[in-house]
């Protein structure tokens, strides 16, 4: 049970070790077992004739009996081929052969020691010291034998010799036992080296063998492995050994590729690839990215994993790539899509299903003015502003739960407390098992289209008042065409009576400022035709300044601030003035019931900033002229002033407003490409702010005053064409007055039949654009077949834009619109008469 248990806690090396110390033992016993039945039959023979027959014969058979034993235990244990697992077994077989042996070589010492002949104990002690330094070569593999051979054999004859108790006998007793310490010895070292060299030689073969298992391994592993691994020679880029994996990839069969350089596939240069393998070679580097052409031409994206390896001696490259375009892909359209989110214009919101916020790009930050930080781990509720109720929560949350998209539009709440107009829409995150994990929402910030619809609405406003003063326009301006007409005749003929003169100069006043009236309306609705041109502001506002500065009652104090350089703008002098007006009347009624009344007018040249171009991202340029109208009157609440610019709103008492001043004023600023702003709060006055494009040119352009002389005729024959009958009464009468004769036609059939019958007498004809049968523009060009150089007038009470668009058949005539004043009249018929 002791051996057994010694046995089973040997390790493996020691286990091998005994057993080829065993087989070392084994092997020997054939050689030494001869030496013994040689060295026993010489003994036998020198010693026949001093020791007894039978004691000689005795030993000798036992002797060669226990030699025959030891050799057919050597053979079973050859047939038994060594196994390790026995080797404990043959080892105690071993001992006991060996220790019957040594007995009886032992035995030799009492049974063949010739006590009366000195030389036969010497020849006895040569043989039995010659066995025993034999034994060494052959028994030294195990300690344990060795030791009790030269023990059994040795001792007992140096025992004997000192039993003889001679001198000689001690000598060599005592030499016999040196001898046996020196055999103790050189056996106990060779053992040593025995068990060394057998150690080594083991641990040698084991190494061999587990180098030869791993490169096997590695084999296995490298040639079947579904990753593409290459061998690659550092100092020339050579591919030395590729994997089944490495010719499916790339398309080369195994041969061709042993015939490549790794730059024949890797798209860089081979400068590049040679400076790439010194980094993995030296270890710097052990991953890369790059390219790699397959053999059908086509371009892969790769990650390489490579280091250094050593492989036959040499230091070479082990590289694993994996194809990675799929991936590469995969992360660009992620990349895609990561900087849309980032860079896109709508604020997007990931919460998770509980509605935390997760993630906020910077439109968010943008719009909302909470910065990203600041609203991790919070909820969306902190945009609440209290406008939508209670349900219109709960149905999001129902909608955006039950798995669907929900959208709506609402009032959110800025950081610094303004609200603003949004469209939201609010989708569920789904995963794998179609479970919602997270929503996502997309925010728009309306307020530049709520501002839009704002402008749309105000023109289609503007649209339908222009539509309702296009109409009428033409009667009307008929109806005071006659009345101006006829006005300029009566005074003619009242000359004698003052005072009647001046009532129908009243009268002929009032109808030309209800005919500016009718312009004034048709501006207001981009029906008329500006008269743009360049002139100097700061001049026209300083003299528009002063004409009314009269119209402004004493007790309230006037005040102006204006620029000293010129600014020069594009623009309708009358308009401006008109639109002026109007915000200087409404200034003065604002401060109707104030104690001390204040009403400014300032002019001043404004550069715009980012604040400005970002409120009015239609403005172009740069350099405005500033007009402002102040006052410290009532004052302007945030309710109307979202109003205030549309036609026929007024806050006035009933009779004091028409509600078109403002709209008209909006109207003119926006047709001069400028602006008109309010800063207001009631009970602490307005500021009107009219911002206009200044031009780039410091020079303005007058135009000569309208002399109010008329001119008389010289006799000349008028053809006055007119549907309407009271206007060609009025006007012959008039051209008749003025010393002109006048025929005429009520439309352009009869005009033309007219002046086919006396065109060589008529020297012009005033032609209405607009009649029944054959309106006016037709009829020109009918008469132009009969004489090309026949003058014309053109007047029209309608709209000249919409009248005549498309009909005229050149820019070269004149357009008079209804009512005329009669000195225009006479000297445009002049100037046309005159050439």
């Amino acid at each position: 049970m002791v051996k057994s248990k010694e046995v089973a806690e040997m390790s493996p090396l020691q286990t091998a070790i005994k057993a080829e110390q065993l087989s070392l033992l084994f092997k020997a016993m054939a050689s030494s077992s001869f030496a013994a039945t040689i060295n026993a039959a010489i003994l036998t023979f020198m010693l026949w004739d001093v020791i007894r027959h039978d004691y000689l014969i005795g030993w000798l058979t036992v002797l060669l009996l226990a030699t025959f034993g030891r050799l057919l235990l050597s053979h079973f244990y050859q047939r038994d081929q060594a196994k390790v697992e026995n080797s404990h077994r043959w080892g105690s077989y071993f001992s006991a052969g060996t220790i019957l042996a040594g007995i009886c070589w032992g035995s030799a010492s009492l049974l063949l020691f010739a006590s009366q002949s000195v030389v036969h104990q010497v020849f006895l002690a040569f043989v039995v010291g010659g066995m025993g330094a034999g034994a060494i070569t052959s028994l030294s593999p195990q300690k344990l034998p060795i030791l009790t051979f030269l023990s059994l054999t040795v001792l007992p004859l140096s025992l004997r010799f000192v039993i003889e108790a001679t001198p000689m006998a001690y000598a060599m007793g005592f030499m016999l036992f040196l001898f046996w310490i020196i055999l103790v010895i050189s056996s106990l070292r060779i053992h040593h080296n025995f068990t060394q060299n057998i150690s080594l030689r083991l641990e040698s073969q084991r190494q061999r063998d587990e180098l030869e298992k791993s490169e096997n391994r590695f084999r296995e592993l490298f040639e079947n492995n579904r990753c593409v691994e290459l061998i690659i020679d550092p100092d020339d880029g050579a591919i030395i050994a590729a994997n089944r994996a490495a010719e499916a990839f790339y398309g080369y069969s195994l041969d061709q590729l042993l015939t490549m350089t790794i730059s024949d596939i890797n798209m860089l240069s081979h400068a590049e690839v040679a400076a790439e393998m010194q980094q993995a070679k030296s270890e710097g580097r052990n991953h890369f990215i790059f390219q790699h052409r397959l053999a059908s031409g086509e371009e892969r994206d790769v990650e390489v994993y490579s280091g250094p390896l050593h492989w036959n001696g040499k230091k070479v490259l082990y590289s694993i790539i994996h194809d990675i375009t799929a991936r590469v892909k995969a992360e660009d359209q992620l990349r895609k899509l990561s900087q849309a989110i980032e860079q896109a214009g709508e604020s997007i919101v990931i919460t998770d299903r509980e509605g935390i916020i997760e993630y906020v790009n910077p439109a968010f930050s943008l719009i909302t003015g909470h910065a990203a930080e600041d609203v991790m781990g919070e909820s969306p509720r902190l945009l609440k502003s209290g406008r939508q109720s209670l349900a219109f929560y709960e149905e999001l949350w129902q909608t955006i739960l039950s798995g669907e998209v929900w959208k709506r539009t609402l009032i959110e709440r800025r950081k610094d407390g303004s609200l603003y107009p949004a469209s939201m829409s609010i989708a569920p995150i789904f995963n794998e098992e179609h479970e919602i994990t997270h929503f996502v929402g997309i925010q728009q910030d309306m307020s530049d289209h709520q501002e839009l619809e704002n402008k749309f609405r105000q023109a289609q406003k503007m649209e339908a008042i222009g539509t309702l003063v296009g109409g009428i326009a033409h009667d009307f301006n008929n109806m005071l065409g006659g009345m101006t007409g006829n006005l300029y005749l009566a005074k003619k003929r009242m000359g004698d009576f003052p005072d009647v003169v001046h009532r129908l100069e009243v009268v002929e006043s009032l109808s030309y400022r209800a005919s500016d009236m009718i312009k004034q309306l048709l501006m207001f609705a981009r029906k008329g035709v500006l008269e743009m041109r360049p002139f100097g502001l700061t001049s026209f506002i300083k003299e528009v300044s002063k004409i009314n500065e009269v119209s402004i009652p004493e007790n309230i104090t006037f005040k102006t601030h204006f620029c000293q350089e010129e600014l020069v703008v594009n623009g309708d002098a009358t308009q401006l003035h008109q639109a002026l007006i109007n915000l200087l009347n409404n200034a003065r009624d604002a401060v109707a019931k104030v104690a001390e009344p204040q009403v400014s007018l300032s002019l001043d040249e404004f550069e715009a900033d980012a604040a400005f171009k970002h409120l009015y991202p239609s403005m172009s340029g740069t350099l405005f002229a500033r007009l402002t109208v102040s006052d410290n009157g009532c004052g302007i609440n945030k309710e109307e002033q979202e109003h205030i610019f549309e036609p026929f709103y007024t806050s006035k008492e009933v009779g004091t407003g028409t509600g078109l001043g403002l709209a008209m004023v909006y109207g003119a600023i926006e047709s001069h490409g400028g602006i008109v702003d309010v800063e207001s709060s009631p009970g602490e006055g307005s500021s009107f702010y009219i911002y206009l494009p200044l031009l780039e040119e410091k020079q303005s352009v007058t135009s000569p005053e309208d002399s109010d002389a008329i001119i008389s005729g010289r006799g000349e024959t008028i053809l006055v064409v007119d549907d309407n009958a009271d206007i060609r009464k009025s006007t012959k009468e008039v051209l008749e007055s003025i010393g002109y004769k006048v025929l005429e036609a009520s439309d352009g059939l009869e005009a033309v039949e007219i002046f086919a019958a006396s065109h060589r007498s008529i020297a012009c004809v005033l032609m209405d654009v607009v009649m029944p049968r054959l309106g006016g523009v037709k009829a020109v060009e009918r008469m132009c077949t009969i004489d090309p150089d026949v003058n014309v007038i053109f007047t029209t009470g309608y709209d000249k834009e919409d009248a005549l668009k498309g009909e005229m058949p050149s820019a070269d005539y004149l357009i008079l619109s209804k009512p005329c004043h009669i000195e225009m009249l006479s000297r445009v018929i002049r100037e046309q008469l005159d050439g």
